[in-house]
């Protein structure tokens, strides 16, 4: 509506004057027809009227310049009077008739009788549409017409949207355009996510905007809404768990040593030998002692910190078995 009301924008100054133009050419045309056919007028009702004959071509003249101003003057206000249009073309018709009659038949001067008339009709008829136009299109009430192009090229369409331009008063036609065009955006919408059977899957409020063609603005808002893809829920990471302390492994209890045979005694003058440093311990060793030997026999340099680290104990731990599997068994004396 406020677009319509907007594209009547006031005469510039040379349509102003074009128009003062046209009116000096109307008023000269008018004068002229009434002037031609007053005595014709005359001449035909001086019969009846005898003297006062001129009182039906004065009457007739003024009563249609009466109720063709009237009805531009309602057309101008958007209030059109139908009969007032038809009554000044019947008295300009009994005119013409009353001039053709003074012509006696004679086809020339019948032409020549009814050509005043008839141009004072239609320069009337161009007035009226002219302000029955500007009229209708300031008050929003003037429907633009669909172009004969899209008629042809899509006719069952193009119909639908007349049909909804006629019921739902858009007079712009491309607002229309508009509209249709916002209504297949949603109508492919719900295709795509309803599938074929969109009807009967839709809500029943957004079926019907989107059939008539109506409230279209919250119609694609609902769409929208509803086709609009929904967020994954955001998988929160599992707490984080604290590994339990390893515990140290348990010491085997210690195995007696089985009892050793007394070495054979030598001379005094021999110095007895030392037994290898390693040999005395491994009757006794526990699991982690028989590992550690077996790492000590591989790598005899070895720390305990990574004697330790092999075995998987403290580092206190490793230091002490490497000490004790590293001290010389003892010697029996005879």
């Amino acid at each position: 509506m406020d677009e319509q009301r907007a594209a009547a924008v006031p005469l510039t100054r040379a349509q102003r004057v074009l128009a003062g133009v046209g009116g000096l050419f109307f008023a000269g045309l008018a004068g002229l027809g009434g002037y031609g056919s007053f005595a014709s007028v005359r001449d035909v009702a001086e019969p009846w009227f005898g003297g006062q004959a001129w009182i039906v071509p004065a009457g007739v003249d003024l009563g249609i310049l009466a109720l063709v101003s009237v009805a531009l003057l309602l057309e101008w206000l958007a209030m059109p009077m139908p009969a007032l249009r038809w009554m000044a073309f019947a008295f300009t018709a009994a005119t013409v008739w009353l001039n053709v009659s003074a012509a006696h038949g004679d086809p020339t001067g019948m032409v020549m009788h009814a050509a005043m008339p008839v141009l004072f009709i239609t320069f009337i008829e161009a007035v009226r549409h002219a302000i029955r136009r500007r009229a209708g299109i300031a008050a929003g009430t003037v429907r633009e017409g669909v172009p004969l192009a899209r008629w042809l090229l899509a006719p069952f369409s193009t119909f639908r949207l007349w049909r909804r331009m006629v019921l739902w008063q858009i007079t712009s036609y491309p607002h229309a355009l508009t509209a249709e065009q916002r209504r297949r955006h949603a109508l492919a919408l719900l295709d795509d996510h309803y599938g074929r059977r969109w009807r009967s899957r839709a809500p029943a409020d957004v079926v019907w905007m989107l059939t008539d063609g109506v409230m279209l603005d919250q119609a694609l808002a609902r769409v929208t809404e509803l086709t609009a893809p929904k967020p994954e829920p955001v998988e929160e990471p599992p707490p984080a768990t604290t590994p339990a302390p390893r515990k140290p492994a348990q010491k085997a209890p210690p195995q007696k040593a089985p009892p050793q045979k007394a070495p054979p005694q030598k001379a005094p003058s021999e110095p007895p030998q030392e037994a290898p440093s390693r040999k005395a311990p491994r009757g006794v060793a526990t699991d982690n002692e028989a590992r550690a030997l077996a790492i000590l026999d591989a790598e005899p340099g070895i720390t305990g910190a990574e004697l330790a680290r092999r075995l998987d104990i403290s580092s206190r731990q490793g230091q002490r078995l490497l000490s004790r599997l590293n001290r010389p068994a003892p010697t029996h004396s005879s």
